[in-house]
């Protein structure tokens, strides 16, 4: 079949069903009740309905903070090396078309609109016991696994939602497990500690794995160490080195191990990866430079800030953008003690709750996101969800097509067998 083009549609996130998209993937999760359960085991279930199966070796990749750019790294090189590769990214960075990739091609929209309507039938059909649901990103990554099975995916990569153990990718069979640094992250939801977010992660092991790690600190290097002891496994290390150049060498070591248990020689030679709006450095139309990041917690926000402040000295201002349930006072306290001036951006939101309480709203600065760009001015950074992120992008002319470069395949050099 054709992944982008022809019948499959161009990647265009205006020719998304949104009706059809939020009652599919969202519907479940919406309409759940106060202590409901998110139901991981039900993933089996939606995945067979969708015509899927566990026959595809299947890469998984979690941890709190880089696990996107190691997974895309990975599937650019399992692409290079000869494997028709597809890629579940979660979550997506313009829209939820670019959350799967085929072969670093993003989904075409008439295609993802198709496997909505198979899936608003299949959630519609499963038996969800009462008091559970269907969390979005599970629900996109069964379906995403299924969509790149139905196109001929020879190895699927999957980036982790939210968690490990009980995360959707879970249920999936894997050749290989790989592990990016592992951060007191959803403490709401995994905490109340750094240990009990490194056990969440870790639990994904099972006997049998073959684990890649990057460096991690003490607390979940100990933790990484008695669960690959209890399951019998050992955890491969990546060197040390920056963040970024970690998180790359972890992709790449897991495409190397996969792509020779595979029957294929690993690909040597370079990648170049396309994720709009991961630290980047864009422009708005009147030609302002502005950094744009997806980062949500003091620990990727200080990031982020090393990488903008390394090209231009200093930041100015930093506009940021996270839901109620994430650390909001934390980001404040963190900007306020680096002397850095910053705006709240309050958005509009069908699945996030951006209604501050009154607390917040007066100890907070405001800017509103529809005179966001017009506000900024020199040294400026945009930081906060994807979805804030997604909206600046668009709002600039963003539409990815491709994640990466290059594709062996489809240029001929390697014949797809």
């Amino acid at each position: 079949m054709d992944w982008a083009g022809g019948s499959a549609g161009t990647p265009d996130p205006s020719l998304i069903e949104t009706d059809l998209e939020s009652r599919a993937v969202f519907g479940s999760w919406s309409d759940k009740s106060v202590g409901s359960t998110r139901d991981v085991d039900a993933a089996h279930a939606l995945l067979e309905a969708l015509g899927g199966s566990q026959e595809t070796p299947t890469v998984l990749v979690t941890g709190s903070k880089g696990k996107g750019q190691a997974a895309a790294v990975a599937a650019a090189y399992l692409s290079a090396a000869g494997l028709r590769t597809g890629l579940v990214s979660s979550p997506g960075t313009v829209s939820n078309l670019d959350r799967f990739a085929l072969d670093g091609t993003v989904i075409g929209a008439a295609v993802y609109n198709r496997w909505l309507r198979r899936v608003d039938a299949a959630v519609s059909s499963l038996d969800v016991p009462p008091g559970n649901y269907l969390a979005p990103t599970g629900i996109f990554t069964i379906m995403g696994h299924a969509m790149l099975q139905a196109a001929g995916a020879e190895v699927i990569v999957h980036e982790a939602g939210m968690g490990g153990a009980h995360d959707e990718i879970s249920v999936l069979d894997r050749v290989a497990v790989g592990f990016t640094s592992v951060f007191p992250e959803h403490l709401d939801v995994f905490g109340p500690t750094l240990a009990h977010v490194a056990r969440e992660k870790f639990g994904l092991i099972r006997t049998g794995d073959h684990v890649i790690s990057v460096p991690q600190s003490p607390i979940p290097s100990m933790i990484l160490r008695q669960t690959c002891d209890h399951v019998n496994v050992s955890a491969h290390e990546v060197p040390s080195g920056d963040f970024l150049s970690q998180n790359h060498d972890l992709g790449e070591r897991l495409a190397d191990d996969v792509a020779r248990r595979l029957g294929r020689e690993p690909w040597t030679g370079r990648i170049e990866l396309c994720r709009p709006g991961r630290a980047e450095f864009c422009r708005t139309a009147e030609g302002t430079e502005f950094f744009l990041d997806a980062c949500i917690d003091p620990v990727g926000m200080a990031a982020a800030l090393s990488e903008a402040e390394s090209r231009w000295g200093s930041v100015d201002t930093v506009y940021w953008s996270i839901p109620t349930t994430k650390d909001i006072l934390g980001l404040a306290d963190f900007l306020d003690g680096r002397g850095i001036e910053h705006r709240f951006v309050p958005l509009e939101s069908h699945h996030l709750d951006y209604e501050l309480p009154a607390g917040l709203q007066q100890a907070l600065q405001f800017v509103q996101r529809e005179t966001l760009l017009e506000t900024i001015g020199d040294r400026s950074m945009i930081a906060g969800t994807v979805s804030f992120g997604a909206s600046v992008l668009n709002e600039i002319g963003v539409m990815p097509t491709r994640l990466y470069d290059p594709d062996r395949i489809g240029s001929g050099e390697i014949p797809h067998i």
